[in-house]
């Protein structure tokens, strides 16, 4: 980004130089506020399987997500399963916290 004040204008280069564009003053500091978010208010970043990349990716290749459905027809099931997974969360989480 570069400013030349004799000429009013703003010059900004993309990272690698690729794009160009120039402002005027009052419009940079337009573009530049506009990704300051509100106070408290919070940048949603998406990571995994709902960033753009991998939906880009997926999309390209015509793919779709796998998800494996267990059925299980016994009424304490997926209480089970349940009580599985978190049992292996805690697992990791302990280890996190005593290392």
């Amino acid at each position: 980004m570069k400013y030349f004040p004799d000429k009013a204008k703003v010059t900004y280069k993309s990272k690698y130089g690729k794009d160009v564009a120039e402002f005027d003053p009052l419009e940079w500091m337009a573009a530049l506020v506009s990704h300051i978010p509100d106070r408290g208010g919070q940048t949603v970043r998406y990571y995994g399987s709902y960033s753009n990349v991998t939906r880009g990716r997926l999309k390209k290749e015509d793919g779709e997500h796998q998800y494996h459905i267990i059925e299980d027809e016994t009424p304490g099931g997926l209480n089970r399963s349940w009580a599985r997974l978190i049992q292996k969360i805690y697992e990791v989480i302990f280890a996190i916290y005593t290392i």
